[in-house]
């Protein structure tokens, strides 16, 4: 039998976490006990038992039960939405006929991250507590903050502009740009009227933007005017030149509506098919009514590509009710996340991470966006804005 590592720290008190609370009412659920002998303490959550309590037998539970702990998770966590389901899903049915998940639920992922499923006047998501932190590079000491009130009303404004340029419900959105607040509420606007969001990063060729672009056929693709990594100033103008270009063929396509990264927009006149955020705006009357479009469970809300590196790269398409309540479980029971934490990733927009940064709005968490090179101005520049914003 293979040595047991080293034990490095133990929770003083695993029934007071939220995993410790969720097995508890998980047993209390089924009847069962999720327990193995003295044999095997390799998973152990409780050393003070003989018979430890383990997290790998409900592990095991969950994915011979499939249904069954799919079910609970759902009533167990808070999320916005309407309608009821008959049956979680045929677990019969091939993988490949795509099985569908809790038939009859319809939700929306933006009001689920904007608003709270949580029952009272206390939810986290108050409109004054700060949402959103956003820090450029090299200005860790100018960070831009952004309650959650503010989030929604900005969020509110762009839904109607999209609204009153054509955008809706299964339309494509995209964005080529940087961790901003700005992309953020594209993010949230899209899928809060039932379009479907993808993103790509600056520093993607032209090649490779367009690769995953005319994949997808977007009605509107969101992009930065300027980028700044390492030190460098990069004008962003002829790259969305040549992507308009490319995009000649998409009669989906509708332009691109440029994002500004310093105080002023750059000019971009010159180019066609495309206008400033603020002349996106305009469209909307100054209209700010935040209004969700729910969608079925299974239907989606994000694409995101696989690497490339073999070919064209593979379109992965998301469903909003998979990622919400799959989101709910690992953020709640493996990351503690709440109202009180602070959470920081480090991404670009092309990365499936930034999907997982974002999500954890979900639990009133606020999400730091870090926009430019971790290592400016120095090496440890990431970790000094970690302690900075904890």
């Amino acid at each position: 039998m293979a040595s047991i590592p080293r034990k490095l720290w133990e929770h003083p008190d695993p029934e007071s976490t939220r995993m410790g609370h969720f097995r508890q009412q998980l047993e209390k659920s089924t009847g069962q006990k999720f327990s193995v002998s003295d044999l095997e303490p390799l998973y152990t959550l409780n050393t003070q038992s003989k018979n430890y309590q383990t997290f790998h037998d409900m592990y095991q539970y969950s994915i011979q039960n499939r249904s069954a702990f799919w079910s609970f998770c759902w009533n167990y966590f808070p999320l916005i939405h309407s309608g009821t389901y008959n049956k979680v899903v045929d677990e019969s049915a091939r993988m490949d006929s795509i099985p569908e998940w809790f038939s009859g639920i319809r939700l929306n992922f933006a009001e689920n991250l904007l608003f709270s499923g949580v029952a009272g006047n206390k939810t986290g998501k108050e409109d004054g507590k700060i949402a959103v932190s956003e820090v450029r590079e090299g200005a860790a000491h100018e960070v831009v903050h952004l309650s959650w009130g503010e989030l929604r009303r900005r969020t509110g404004a762009l839904v109607q502009a999209m609204k009153a340029h054509g955008v809706v419900k299964g339309d494509r959105i995209a964005i080529c740009a940087a961790n901003s607040i700005d992309t953020l509420l594209v993010f949230l606007a899209s899928t809060a009227v039932g379009a479907i969001f993808s993103s790509s990063s600056t520093d993607m060729g032209v090649k490779g933007v367009l690769d995953r672009l005319i994949q997808i056929k977007p009605r509107w693709l969101f992009m930065d005017d300027f980028a700044v990594y390492n030190g460098k100033t990069i004008d962003l103008r002829s790259k969305i030149r040549d992507i308009v270009q490319g995009m000649e063929s998409v009669g989906e396509f509708q332009g691109v509506v440029t994002q500004s990264r310093f105080a002023s927009p750059a000019d971009i006149s010159s180019i066609p098919r495309t206008r400033t955020w603020s002349e996106y705006l305009s469209k909307a009357g100054g209209n700010e009514k935040l209004e969700f479009e729910r969608v079925g469970f299974r239907e989606p809300f994000l694409i995101v590509y696989s690497s490339g590196t073999t070919g064209q790269p593979k379109c992965i398409v998301h469903s909003v009710g998979g990622v919400l309540l799959n989101s709910s479980k690992e953020g709640s029971l493996h990351s503690e996340l709440g109202p009180d934490s602070v959470a920081l990733q480090y991404t670009t927009t092309g990365w499936i991470m930034y999907m997982s940064a974002m999500q954890t709005l979900l639990f009133g968490a606020r999400v730091v966006l870090y926009d430019g090179s971790p290592f400016v101005p120095g090496i440890t520049a990431l970790v000094t804005l970690a302690a900075q914003e904890k």
